[in-house]
């Protein structure tokens, strides 16, 4: 506990040093510690921002996330966006395992992947435009990290997420939780000449 405390001191210093270019007008169900998992280059104010790529906005820089730094049900949020498509199916369900015991009760998991269903529709819409949707489904594999193991539609996401425990699973908007665009991929589109389509399945979910 002494050595969550001393890590918890850590990062609300190195939030004061390292504050976002926004400010979202967040406002958390729970009070308390906020996990942004695989935050890129996207650094949420008040989350301790968490990448396997080292920047000046990542608190924790490691490639696990089991969060084996946290204690039990010492976490109010964990947000993850476009993250969870890198893993396979037995690895999902054992994260997910892990985040439910992390989290306290009431405790939030807040996650965006790519939505297949959304991702059809825009092939069809674009007469079969393969080249559009590819990143969307296998990732950009422009670096280490960046490869898709499993593709989600609402139905497989939720099943998943019941299975392990989870609660009041439900869809959720950007501009309605963060107040504004964050600029990661649970609002973007992917534009096609005059077109934009949203590629995103945003689901949230409580520990209860």
């Amino acid at each position: 506990m002494k050595l969550f405390i001393s890590i918890y001191k850590i990062f609300e210093e190195r939030f004061t040093r390292n504050k976002a270019n926004f400010s979202p007008k967040y406002r958390p169900e729970i009070e308390g510690l906020k996990l942004h998992i695989g935050s890129g280059p996207i650094n949420l104010e008040g989350w301790v921002n968490i990448d396997a790529r080292a920047a000046n906005h990542i608190h924790l820089n490691t490639n696990s996330v089991m969060l084996e730094e946290f204690s039990d049900h010492s976490i109010a949020e964990i947000y993850m966006c476009h993250v969870l498509e890198h893993f396979n199916i037995s690895e999902i369900e054992s994260i997910l395992k892990r985040y439910k015991q992390k989290l306290k009760i009431g405790g939030i998991l807040r996650i965006s992947v790519p939505d297949f269903d959304l991702l059809i529709k825009i092939y069809e819409q674009t007469n079969k435009s393969i080249k559009l949707i590819t990143p969307s489904i296998l990732g950009g594999q422009d670096y280490e990290y960046n490869f898709h193991k499993i593709i989600f539609n609402r139905e497989l996401l939720a099943s998943i997420l019941e299975k392990v425990g989870f609660k009041n699973i439900e869809e959720w908007e950007t501009m309605e939780v963060f107040g504004m665009t964050i600029n990661d991929w649970s609002s973007k589109e992917i534009r096609n000449n005059l077109d934009h389509y949203k590629v995103s399945l945003n689901l949230c979910c409580k520990n209860i």
